[in-house]
């Protein structure tokens, strides 16, 4: 009787868990995929941000900015953060008007205000 309960537990295991993996694989497709288009938008901003500025970069394959040239130096970036500047409007809500992009370099933090903004 054990062998026979132990053996139907097995078979639906074997059985439901690839349903459930499944199951969960659809699910995080989209949200990879929604993960990937937003690292795209921002990668494409601060390109943006930096061509608007006339500032030189370069972008790895994925697009992005790996490298700045500030005051004839190229320094590499090791990570870049985007903040939204927020302004209250007549009626109490709170908008972007504008971005600071922070970016990190071994030679320290390079700050740049953009009116740009995120579409």
């Amino acid at each position: 009787m054990k062998k026979s309960v132990c053996l139907l537990a097995l078979l639906v295991c074997f059985v439901y868990l690839p349903a459930v993996h499944a199951q969960e694989y659809g699910k995080i497709r989209p949200l990879q995929q929604r993960a990937d288009q937003i690292i795209k938008k921002k990668n494409d901003f601060v390109a943006s941000v930096l061509t608007s500025y006339n500032i030189p970069y370069e972008r790895d394959a994925q697009g992005v900015v790996v490298r700045i040239n500030m005051d004839g130096q190229w320094l590499n970036v090791t990570a870049i953060e985007v903040v939204p500047v927020l302004q209250e409007t007549a009626d109490k809500h709170q908008q972007v008007t504008a971005h600071e992009l922070f970016f990190h370099t071994a030679n320290g933090i390079l700050n740049v205000v953009s009116e740009l903004t995120i579409r």
